[in-house]
């Protein structure tokens, strides 16, 4: 009896450990890689993983290669070989996708399938990488499947795995790759398979250049797999003088070497570093190559030079001047008549200080789809520059710059408003000027200075608009209270408002904060006179005459 039990213990342990492996399992564990990725400290994580394809795609975990500058991959063989690109990566699923440089090695790969596998079906746990080639896989069943993403399948097993196999492939019946093991957070919780075809359609697209998961990872991505999206992830991805930036450029040139993008931004990468001999040669490059955009180069080399010129720092190199930015801008209209190459032009022409010929293109400019508010400021600054005495030229620039906003004016109309309304002042407009100032005073969303209620407040003199000349002074003085002329003419808009007592008040305060302001003394006379205080009056306007003021020498003489 005791015989008959050991016997039958022994039987059901044979078909629970799978004593007679599939007859795949041998092939398959030579797809399996261990993946060691470094920190930048050099401290190493281990995991799992898979080839899929001879080229060398591996699928694994995402946890370890978080942080990663670098990564390995041993095959089952034994050899290394490099993390050459992240192809895809997902933190949320804990699975990644990569591609190694793969040394001379008949190291195998598994085929994904991407057949459903229905509840109650074996499935079997390859061994780690690591493991002995004699351990067998683990057979498992499947006790539920949940869809996710549409398409995508997340099985849950019958069995709680040894934390070891965490990330080892999970294969069919038929030796197929399923999935990649996943453990529960909870301790000897049952483990899931995540589905291998979620993690083998991971890819690069333009707008990962930004993804936070992939940005963790700081080895060089894969580039999307066509030509404008591979250029379009270059360009989002961050410092140009980064390594990975350099890498994409080389990795761009390599699939695409007809690609005029390639050259294009090697180019400016090569300027932004002062390589100006190295970027001019890849410009000529890519204006060599048999292809029809070769405005898009000629686009790109203006505004390098532009940008160049404009910096204080820099040094002219040969013939990368503001000249040669104008010719290449206008090679670029030469080659395809487009706005935005016009619009290069201009900026030129303005460095240039050929201010006319800015300003027409500019003026043309905005009856074309680029039509904005910023055109017609640049050409009412080309007015400015070529003849600023031509206040309603300059001012009609500026109406059309605001009549591109619908009223109520939004807050980015604030500074033209600003503009126009100190031109107002210029022409001897007040009235317009302060209206303009009013709505600007709206819209500003910051605090104003005590200068600029001091102006409005003097337009508003001019205007005999004294209740608002009395606000905007008493705004200046609470934003500046140790300024003596603000003081000053408080006294003086008070007197014409019959409000002496007032007014003595003010002056006396402005001469409180500067003993030798001639204007304040000559006001506090006048204010003192006004009330009949005869002495105080002269007093006061001898203190202003000697301290230089004309005028309150003649009104001292005027006292009886």
């Amino acid at each position: 009896m005791k015989k008959t039990l050991i016997a039958l213990i022994a039987f059901a342990c044979a078909i629970c450990t799978n004593a007679k492996p599939p007859k795949w399992l041998k092939n398959a564990r030579k797809a399996q890689v261990t993946v060691i990725a470094f920190d930048k400290e050099g401290t190493p994580k281990e995991s799992q993983g898979a080839f899929i394809d001879e080229e060398g795609t591996v699928l694994t975990e995402y946890d370890i290669l978080k942080g990663a500058v670098k990564a390995t991959v041993i095959d089952f063989n034994g050899i290394e070989h490099p993390v050459h690109r992240i192809k895809g990566a997902n933190s949320m699923y804990n699975v990644a996708k990569l591609s190694v440089t793969k040394n001379k090695t008949k190291a195998g790969y598994l085929t994904t399938d991407t057949t459903i596998v229905s509840k109650g079906k074996l499935l079997y746990v390859l061994p780690t990488a690591k493991a002995d080639k004699s351990v067998p896989c683990t057979p498992d069943t499947i006790v539920k499947e949940e869809l996710f993403k549409d398409s995508f399948h997340y099985y849950t097993l019958a069995k709680a795995h040894n934390e070891r196999l965490a990330n080892c492939p999970v294969l069919n019946e038929a030796g197929k790759l399923v999935g990649l093991l996943q453990m529960s957070v909870k301790e000897g919780g049952q483990s899931f398979v995540m589905d291998a075809s979620y993690v083998a359609q991971l890819a690069i697209n333009p707008l990962d250049a930004t993804n936070a998961d992939l940005k963790a990872i700081q080895i060089p991505k894969a580039l999307p797999s066509n030509a404008q999206d591979a250029a379009t992830f270059i360009f989002l991805s961050g410092p140009k003088d980064s390594n990975d930036y350099k890498q994409y450029i080389e990795d761009f040139l390599s699939a695409y070497p007809d690609s005029l993008q390639g050259y294009v931004l090697k180019a400016e990468m090569l300027a932004g570093q002062k390589e100006y001999d190295k970027a001019e040669q890849s410009y000529k490059q890519a204006l060599e190559l048999n292809n029809a955009n070769k405005d898009e180069v000629h686009y790109s080399w203006a505004k390098t030079l532009y940008t160049l010129n404009l910096d204080p720092s820099y040094k002219v190199h040969g013939e990368w001047t503001m000249e040669q930015a104008l010719a290449q801008a206008q090679a670029a209209s030469a080659a395809k008549d487009m706005p935005i190459y016009k619009k290069v032009q201009a900026d030129c022409l303005y460095a240039l200080k050929r201010y006319a010929e800015a300003k027409e293109i500019y003026v043309a400019l905005t009856k074309t789809n680029l039509r904005n508010p910023d055109l017609f400021l640049y050409a009412a600054q080309c007015q400015q520059m070529e003849d600023g005495s031509n206040l309603n030229a300059i001012i009609t620039l500026q109406d059309s710059a605001l009549n591109c906003y619908s009223k109520p004016y939004p807050a980015e109309a604030a500074p033209i408003l600003l503009m126009r309304g100190n031109n107002y002042a210029k022409a001897g407009k007040p009235r317009q000027a302060i209206a303009d100032l009013i709505i600007y005073e709206g819209l500003y969303s910051g605090i104003l200075t005590a200068e600029f209620y001091y102006q409005r407040e003097q337009l508003a003199m001019q205007c005999r608009m004294y209740p608002t000349a009395l606000n905007d002074i008493d705004k200046a003085i609470r934003l500046n209270p140790a300024e003596p002329i603000f003081r000053a003419e408080l006294a003086a808009i008070c007197y014409r408002l019959n409000m002496i007592d007032d007014a003595i008040g003010a002056a006396q305060a402005a001469i409180n904060l500067d003993n030798k302001f001639a204007d304040a003394y000559r006001i506090l006379g006048v204010c003192h006179d006004k009330k009949g205080n005869k002495q105080e009056a002269r007093k006061n306007l001898q203190k202003a005459v000697e301290l230089g003021d004309s005028i309150s020498k003649e009104l001292l003489n005027n006292i009886k």
